[in-house]
């Protein structure tokens, strides 16, 4: 079989926040990553202090959102694509 990936979700600042990983453990080092870390600060300016980056599986809602916006905006040759489904 191929390669299985889910849809996980971190919330920050009453936001939630979607991409795709390979496993929970993927997506907590995905979540975890300085990039990661620092994108989410630099798109919340001061910063995203106090919020869950754990990541967690993606609802049934959330994953219908996250699909349709990767299908409109996902780019071939981005590493990962976040999308804001909440």
């Amino acid at each position: 079989m191929g390669n299985c990936t889910m849809i996980y979700v971190v919330d920050v600042n009453q936001m939630s926040f979607a991409f795709v990983a390979g496993s929970q453990r993927h997506a907590s080092e995905i979540a975890g990553s300085p990039g990661f870390v620092q994108a989410l600060d630099r798109f919340f300016l001061q910063g995203s202090k106090g919020s869950n980056h754990r990541p967690r599986a993606a609802t049934v809602q959330e994953l219908a959102l996250f699909n349709d916006m990767s299908s409109e905006f996902a780019d071939a040759t981005a590493d990962v694509l976040v999308a804001r489904v909440g």
